[in-house]
């Protein structure tokens, strides 16, 4: 089995012992590591409009722990005192094509369940405070050293410094504490509460993963609900018994409307699959006016016709795909919407949604399978695959 990064366990065996269970410290996960990317690249790509970042300051005039959202100008960075400051910049494995390869190192979790790979910079003494995330992250170490502090224990009802733009916890009492230098990686499961302060110029990639809160979930099977005869059933109570208050909603009332709920739940998986589909491959806001970029404009030779002139589908960094095995289809999402294709594409159906580019010999794979063409038109018309010609 694959090794868990520099650690001796299995990527199973981290899965089983540690994912959302416990904090790892991981010395040399990427051995002899050196950031594709420099702080002033990364402060010029802050500087863009269609990039989402944010400048934190402990100390200020106005009082401590100022947040900024970006874009920011040179002007900006020039004013900055010199120490005790923290840039963030989202998604970065999305601007910045190389960066992906070091999201893809975590492809033993499914690629919808990762979000994105946020880099920070800091210099001497820049931290973002002591808080706690919802969701599961790995802290790679990219340049300089920079001091973590964990808990020992999930915090769930976590105690919030008032008047903070920011999230920070009004007592933190670390159990543990490192130090990680270039390579070091540190795996944190959601509501541990963590403290990192940079020792000197610091970067730090945050690769952070998506969990939907059970209120999006309710929300997006609502919607599919919605659109479905299913939801359409009315409450009933053939088992009625006579009244005691004429106003009173009783236990027995409201039993029945959990039993609906709970029915109407039970009443088809591809409701629930729809649903969830839609809802973890929908595109950020932030990010839905960059992925209109690669959208390719019409063309007048078909598919064949393009890989037979050499041309070649590259994968849309801003879209996001995924499937499941839905009753007697497949479901194939992109962008929050939902395909739905022959059970025989359970095949290829890789070759549609991974990252790989799709080139003539994919495409003769594909062809083997009713309605290929199709199929694979509709994925280039939203967006999730775009034509670059040789």
């Amino acid at each position: 089995m694959t090794e868990f990064f520099n650690t001796g366990l299995s990527q199973q065996a981290f899965l089983d012992e540690y994912w959302q269970k416990k904090p790892l410290l991981i010395r040399q996960a990427f051995p002899d590591f050196e950031s594709p990317i420099t702080p002033d690249e990364l402060a010029g790509f802050a500087c863009q409009d269609d990039v989402e970042s944010r400048l934190i300051e402990e100390h200020t005039n106005s009082g401590p722990w100022k947040c900024r959202h970006g874009p920011f100008t040179e002007e900006d960075f020039s004013q900055l005192p010199e120490s005790h400051w923290t840039l963030l910049v989202q998604d970065m494995d999305k601007h910045e094509p190389v960066l992906a390869d070091i999201t893809r190192q975590f492809s033993f979790i499914p690629e919808w369940r990762r979000d994105d790979l946020m880099i920070s910079y800091a210099p001497v003494g820049g931290s973002v405070g002591p808080h706690t995330d919802g969701y599961d992250v790995f802290l790679l170490q990219a340049k300089g050293i920079r001091h973590w502090q964990i808990g020992a224990e999930p915090i769930l009802d976590a105690d919030l410094i008032d008047g903070l733009d920011l999230k920070i916890l009004a007592d933190f009492n670390a159990d543990e504490s490192w130090e990680l230098e270039p390579g070091d990686m540190l795996y944190l499961p959601p509501h541990f509460a963590h403290h990192g302060v940079a020792m000197n110029d610091c970067m730090t990639f945050s690769i952070g993963f998506r969990a939907p809160t059970q209120t999006e979930v309710l929300d997006a099977y609502l919607q599919e609900l919605a659109e479905s005869v299913v939801g359409e059933r009315h409450y009933s109570d053939p088992d009625l018994r006579l009244n005691v208050s004429e106003t009173q909603i009783d236990g027995a009332a409201i039993a029945r409307f959990k039993q609906s709920l709970i029915d109407t739940i039970n009443h088809s998986d591809a409701l629930l699959q729809s649903a969830l589909g839609r809802l973890v491959t929908q595109t950020k806001p932030s990010l839905e006016w960059l992925a209109d970029e690669y959208h390719t404009d019409d063309n007048t030779l078909s598919i064949s016709a393009q890989f037979e002139a050499g041309a070649e589908l590259q994968r849309n960094p801003y879209i996001r795909l995924a499937w499941t095995v839905a009753e007697q289809n497949i479901f194939l999402f992109v962008a929050g919407e939902r395909l739905v294709v022959d059970p025989s594409y359970k095949a290829v159906v890789d070759i549609l949604t991974g990252s790989s580019a799709i080139k003539g010999e994919q495409w003769r794979l594909l062809q083997q399978h009713e309605g290929a063409e199709r199929v694979l038109s509709s994925l280039v018309e939203h967006g999730a695959w775009y034509w670059l010609s040789r």
